[in-house]
This record gives structure tokens, sequence and C-alpha cells, in this order.
């Protein structure tokens, strides 16, 4: 997912009328949260048969068409400097972070990638601090962000040991390293929007589309594209709906809950997401939750909502 802007540094109460703005924030982030936490799930499905490359291409470009009709704007940019940054958030987030996390998910389950998607929110908030000064404040901050990086630590590990050291599941690192591209996406994507008047929907829909179309013409020149092309009618169609609502229709519940409640307060309710997946998974996949994955769970989201008092 990628976090477009920033309104959360004001301290004042928002006005009676715009009460109703920020429920419809909130909620458009839970759906977010619930629409995403899906994709590790259902992703499963297509994922037995078809290449990950293959399938994030296809993704992709689906999730790019379905965003067109909300852009409401060209395909055209207005300056070379938003074309690179455009080219930026591309590569990061559209490009590394879902091809990442499909090979993950490979190679992982869909309760541990669910439990391990805040990592996104806390490598967004630690670059913010580094090029944007927002670092956390205090001690409370800091310890904050210690009981985030221990949870997902025991995510990744589920503290698994071998003879000599802790066991990384590489699957779980892969996810992570997925997590990180989303983060970097998000600051630069928040930069562009500091000297560009492009909507965050059409930022979603570019990189979207352009990312998809890039992966698309890999997979082809790699031979990896019988799988899909062999892809009956209902394995199109989870592969349709995975596109539209894990990740199209969820990024725009996101962005209107970054334009309504802010980054800060919209990364906050984000972190409820693997809440939804592991529910997804233990409902449609038969998978249990661990009682590592309860504490890791509990401590990366303790963490985080500490990270977002002001």
């Amino acid at each position: 997912m990628a976090c477009v802007h920033d309104r959360c540094l004001t301290k004042q109460s928002p006005a009676p009328k715009q009460a109703g703005r920020h429920w419809f924030g909130y909620l458009s982030v839970l759906a977010a949260s619930a629409l995403f936490g899906s994709v590790f799930t259902v992703a499963k499905v297509p994922l037995e048969t078809v290449d990950p490359l293959a399938l994030a291409a296809v993704i992709y470009v689906i999730s790019g068409i379905s965003l067109i009709p909300f852009a409401r704007a060209s395909f055209r940019l207005k300056s070379r400097r938003e074309l690179r940054y455009m080219v930026a958030v591309t590569g990061f987030g559209a490009l590394a972070a879902p091809m990442l996390l499909l090979y993950g998910l490979q190679a992982t389950s869909a309760s541990d990638a669910s439990i391990l998607t805040n990592g996104e929110v806390l490598f967004t908030i630690i670059l913010s601090s580094l090029f944007f000064g927002e670092r956390p404040k205090g001690r409370l901050g800091m310890a904050a962000v210690g009981i985030v990086i221990i949870g997902l630590f025991i995510a990744t590990t589920n503290m698994e040991l071998s003879d000599t050291i802790l066991q990384f599941n590489a699957g779980n690192i892969l996810i992570l390293a997925s997590m990180l591209m989303w983060a970097i996406d998000n600051n630069i994507s928040r930069r562009l929007l500091t000297f560009s008047d492009i909507s965050p929907a059409k930022i979603a829909m570019l990189k979207s589309l352009f990312g998809g179309l890039v992966m698309l013409g890999v997979t082809v020149a790699a031979g990896r594209w019988g799988a899909i092309a062999d892809l009956e009618l209902n394995m199109w169609l989870i592969v349709a709906g995975l596109a539209v609502s894990g990740f199209g229709a969820a990024l725009l519940f996101f962005l209107q809950g970054i334009k309504h409640i802010g980054t800060i307060k919209t990364m906050s309710v984000f972190s409820t997401t693997p809440i939804f997946g592991i529910a997804i998974a233990a409902l449609v996949l038969g998978e249990t939750i661990t009682l590592f994955q309860g504490v890791a769970t509990g401590m990366i989201i303790a963490g985080i909502l500490l990270l977002s008092r002001r």
C-alpha cells in the first residue's frame, strides 16, 4: 500500500461539519484493512499453479485499469520532475513490492504474512523520521519502536530454534522486504505531493498500470506466461477479484483515509490488517494462530498505537 499525504500534524479539533468526513475516513481505512487482509488468503489459490511474477503482472494491470475511472485525469505528467518521482514510486511500489510479496507468500503462511504487513507502518515511520524529521516522541516513542521490532522478529522467526541460531523463514523475510519497498514508495509519493498537484488516485493508477505492464513484459520475455494462459474461467475470476478488491479498492479506501484523517491515524487503523488477515486465513484455509503469532500481533499493534499518540 502507498500513503501519500500528511495532515496529522495539526492539533485543532475538527469542526462539527467535518465530523462526518472523519468517520468516513476511519471506515474507509477499516475497509482497506479488511480488503488487503484478504489478499494473503485469496492469493494462495492462484499461487499454487501460477508463477508469482506472472500473477503480480496480471493483478497490477487489472488493478491499474480498474482505477482509471477514479483518477479522472489524463496519463500526462506536467514536468520531468514528476516523471522521475513516478518512475521511482512505480519501481518500488508496483514492481519490487508486489513481486517480493507474492514470492514470499509462496513460502510462508497467510497468517504470518498478515502479521508482517505492519512492517510497512514501522518502516514508513522510520523513513519519515530520517527524511522528514518526524521522529518518535521521547522515550515512549523509542520504546514503541522497540516493541514493534521485537514483535516483527517474533513473527519472522516464530521463535523456532536451530542448532545454533534462530531460524528465519525465507518467505517471511521476503514479505518484510516487500513492506520496506512500500514504505519507500509511501515517502517518495508524499514528497511528490509536496510540490505537485497530481491526485493520489492518478498516482495509484499510473504506477499500478505501468508497473503491471513492465512485469507483464518481463513475464513474457522469461517464458512464464504459460500458466496464466491456461487458467480456467473460475480462476480468472479469482485473480480479477483479487486485483480489483485486494489491491485496487483497498488502495482507494486507503487514500480516502489519508485524505480525511491524515497519515498517522490512517496507519494506526491500518495496523488492524493482521486481525482481518488471520481471521480470513482461519476461516478459509483452516490455519490456526500460534501463541507466538498472537503475542507478535499484540506487540506490533500496541507499539504502532503508541507511536501514533501525539
